[in-house]
């Protein structure tokens, strides 16, 4: 059941996913008000824009940092924030998968610690929803229940430690929480259609100009990854869930991701339909357990190639995850919501035309048939 009304404090609001999610709380309940975290105020009016006038009459910013204790509001913010604040949505987080482990922690880990704080001097708060990340299971194989998962395997990289100490701070907090995990994003929905750039595109396009001749992982590898669609309407609809406190849903593919053998198929016959591409001869890159990948990546890093090396380190922070066969549950989220998430096979092949008809969002104006 839906709650309605009431004021919400959403950090990362000037976001791509953090803009979309507001946007879907307007859209689902007129009469909610919203509080929007903002960094730099100079970005907020093309949010509003975007929002229309009707819902960003809604919204009020409200200039703060996560890096500072209770977000560095003033003491009139601060004292707005506590009196009317109902809901927090911590969606904020820095996503760079290569940073080192004390500043992801900056942000993730004391950002998280410092929304708390705030929360916890909210009168009348019902919530507070975390956005985390499906791979705060790290190196875990096998399959990933909607739970606390541990820490024993470790991680691929600083971000997914940093995302998992936070969550840690949220469940010790004592308030009603809400822990929500998605996979990563690659486009908008089914149209294939991408509105924010990441890891996962940069590695394709490496692949795509025959940089990288390695891939961990095996045929059968399921490769988790979502739409900004569904993961905005789950957050915007189970944020307002009346009774889910102390749960942790993933918001993932699931059993619905794509093995990554049949991946490759629909990426490598987009690519050949160029001619341009074909000519070139560039060959599928052999696929190798997680122990063979370590060996190639340190052939590389001897061979002293500055190319190779470069592009050998900036797939390091993520494509080890191939090799790591895991399958996210998602029947709690499948139930809150009512329907699983999209199939990654119903738009990866429109992904990937998208990326080589935009030249990886180079040429925005074009458009795929």
């Amino acid at each position: 059941m839906t709650r309605k009304g009431g004021t919400v404090l959403i950090t990362g609001a000037t976001g791509h996913l953090g803009y979309h999610t507001l946007d879907r709380l307007l859209e689902q309940d007129s009469s909610l008000q919203a509080l929007a975290l903002v960094r730099d105020p100079a970005r907020w009016p093309a949010v509003a824009a975007n929002l229309g006038r009707e819902r960003s009459d809604s919204v009020a910013p409200v200039i703060g940092e996560l890096r500072s204790p209770a977000l560095g509001l003033s003491a009139d913010a601060r004292a707005g924030v506590m009196r009317a604040t109902t809901t927090v949505i911590h969606l904020a987080a820095d996503t760079t998968f290569s940073r080192p482990l004390p500043e992801a922690r900056a942000i993730n880990t004391d950002g998280t610690r410092h929304a708390l704080e705030l929360a916890g001097d909210c009168r009348s708060l019902e919530r507070f929803v975390y956005v985390s990340t499906a791979f705060v299971a790290g190196r875990m194989t096998g399959s990933v229940p909607e739970r606390d998962n541990g820490s024993v395997a470790g991680w691929v990289n600083a971000y997914e430690q940093s995302k998992y100490e936070a969550e840690a701070l949220v469940r010790e907090s004592g308030l009603p929480w809400l822990i929500l995990r998605p996979s990563t994003v690659v486009c908008e929905d089914l149209d294939g259609s991408v509105g924010q750039f990441n890891v996962v595109h940069r590695a394709l396009r490496l692949y795509h100009h025959g940089l990288a001749a390695m891939m961990p992982g095996s045929q059968e590898s399921p490769v988790d990854v979502v739409t900004s669609e569904y993961v905005s309407d789950a957050i915007a609809r189970l944020a307002l869930h009346s009774d889910i406190a102390g749960r942790t849903v993933h918001l993932c593919a699931g059993a619905r991701a794509l093995p990554l053998g049949e991946l490759l198929d629909i990426t490598y016959d987009v690519w050949a339909a160029a001619p341009g591409w074909r000519r070139r001869s560039i060959e599928r890159p052999a696929l190798a357990d997680a122990e063979t990948y370590r060996l190639f990546e340190g052939a590389v890093e001897e061979t002293g190639d500055p190319v190779l090396r470069r592009v050998i380190h900036s797939l390091s922070h993520f494509v080890p995850h191939l090799a790591l066969e895991k399958q996210f549950e998602t029947r709690g989220a499948d139930a809150l919501l009512g329907h699983p998430a999209p199939r990654v096979r119903d738009y990866w092949r429109r992904m990937v035309e998208y990326l080589v008809a935009t030249d990886w969002g180079s040429r925005p104006e074009m458009v795929v048939a």
